[in-house]
């Protein structure tokens, strides 16, 4: 494992001819489970309502979709860009800019965090900064197609942008799910009104530029896209939830 810029890059341990590049792991299942359940719970902070199981049941729905559909978005789209990725906890080890300013161990801050920070605030912040990826660079597959008389050239290399425009794919599949709740509001008003809200909140969250979160990998790989992502997000929190 190698440190390329601010990521984690894995090499060898995936193969080329694996199953299908989308299919996640058992660590991915694992964490996707565990999140759904803390998601669910930050969302209803500070106050449960045990006597509504259908509304904690349409909760879990949300954030079974808004989950899978972003950590599926962003494995889909990798392969273009000719990497595999893995999604584990958000993970926290460099604490400040000093060389030696490390934790023995990662902290998986997006474990901790959340959940404290929801109940800490009495539910007036709902963080929802579970995951970071980890890539694998997939060199037989890092091809550049020839413009015009140019040969095509193999670019081993992985860019800040291949992990750039990953992640945005993750931030652009939340407002497809906005969109979609937006669209059901008045047909089915709390599971509509929550998609959407709750899809909004999800990408706010990771679009901070900080530490392993998405928003750092589209920050310092695209940052036009980011600041781009950055204005529709507003725009549609001021829409959601106004």
């Amino acid at each position: 494992m190698v440190q390329e810029g601010s990521h984690i890059i894995r090499k060898h341990k995936f193969k080329i001819n694996d199953p299908e590049i989308w299919i996640f792991t058992k660590k991915e299942i694992f964490w996707i489970l565990i999140f759904i359940i803390i998601g669910t719970f930050i969302s209803f902070v500070p106050v449960v309502p045990n006597n509504e199981p259908e509304k904690i049941l349409i909760n879990i729905l949300i954030f079974a979709i808004i989950i899978i559909v972003n950590l599926s978005a962003k494995k889909l789209i990798s392969n273009f860009y000719s990497i595999k990725i893995e999604h584990n906890v958000w993970q926290l080890q460099r604490w400040y800019y000093h060389r030696k300013s490390y934790f023995k161990k990662p902290v998986p801050i997006g474990l901790i965090m959340p959940f404290f920070l929801a109940i800490l605030s009495l539910g007036y912040l709902k963080p929802f900064t579970f995951f970071q990826y980890n890539a694998e660079n997939i060199p037989a597959k890092r091809l550049l197609k020839a413009h015009g008389d140019r040969r095509a050239v193999r670019k081993e290399v992985i860019n800040e942008s291949d992990f750039g425009y990953t992640s945005s794919a993750g931030f652009y599949s939340l407002l497809i799910l906005a969109l979609i709740g937006f669209l059901l509001k008045p047909y089915f008003p709390i599971f509509g009104s929550d998609l959407a809200k709750y899809s909004i909140y999800f990408g706010l969250w990771n679009l901070i530029p900080f530490s392993q979160l998405d928003g750092s990998k589209l920050f310092f790989g695209t940052p036009i896209a980011w600041f781009f992502l950055t204005i529709i997000y507003i725009i549609a929190g001021l829409i959601v939830f106004f």
